[in-house]
């Protein structure tokens, strides 16, 4: 499992939920089925979680948290799942695929997550991390 991914989940997944996560991601037989979660994810921790409107900027408004230009992947679209990618590239790449997806911008600070089409899309922030 990719740092980043440990990183996510013990930052922005709800405490209960965290050893599944853990157990599905880290399994080559059960990582793909269990990425479809995200596509209608209940397990992040509302806390942190910042809704966002489907106009929003939402490089500007990562970058102007500190994101760095690359981020890490985490996503249900197969294509994008586990990669580092410019910042820019990764937005593109999931609002056009279309599927659940987590990017870490940086580690168990700053995240977003944009579900199946755009339904649903957070900034998930820790100021305490």
């Amino acid at each position: 499992m990719h740092p980043s991914e440990e990183a996510i989940i013990a930052t922005f997944v709800t405490p209960n939920r965290r050893p599944r996560w853990l157990l599905s991601l880290d399994s080559a037989k059960r990582r793909r089925k269990f990425l479809d979660c995200l596509n209608h994810c209940t397990d992040l921790d509302l806390r942190f979680s910042q809704p966002l409107k489907s106009n929003s900027d939402v490089i500007g408004l990562l970058q102007s948290h500190g994101a760095p230009a690359t981020c890490y992947v985490l996503s249900a679209t197969e294509s994008l799942d586990g990669r580092e990618m410019p910042l820019d590239d990764a937005v593109s790449a999931f609002e056009i695929a279309g599927w659940g997806t987590i990017i870490s911008c940086i580690p168990r600070k700053l995240a977003y997550y944009y579900d199946e089409c755009g339904e649903r899309r957070s900034l998930l922030l820790r100021t305490d991390a």
